[in-house]
């Protein structure tokens, strides 16, 4: 029985410290646009929760952008969403710091 509960421990723990881990390898990473391969479809504005990706028409043109950068988790759901690869993880640039 104590061999039980010692493998359930065990296993909330390395689910615990794997969390952890996608959280804070999440903060060090921010999504940028390929602007090459996006195609405008806006799959990844409608998969991101977190309100970092808007549509933007300027003199460049219509095409995606950051607007919320300070609210990138990381986490890759606008990447999953896009089937054009036109979106990648890179290292956050810390600007605080400069």
């Amino acid at each position: 029985m104590t061999i039980v509960y010692i493998s359930l421990v065990i296993l909330l723990l390395l689910l615990i410290g794997g969390k952890l881990h996608r959280k804070k390898h999440g903060r060090n990473r921010i999504v940028h646009v390929l602007e090459k391969n996006c195609t405008r479809c806006r799959s990844c504005l409608k998969k991101c929760n977190h309100n970092v990706l808007d549509l933007v028409k300027d003199e460049k043109g219509t095409h995606i952008e950051l607007k919320n950068p300070d609210n990138c988790t990381g986490c890759g759901d606008c990447i999953s969403a896009c089937r054009f690869n036109a979106l990648e993880l890179v290292q956050r640039v810390d600007t605080k710091s400069r």
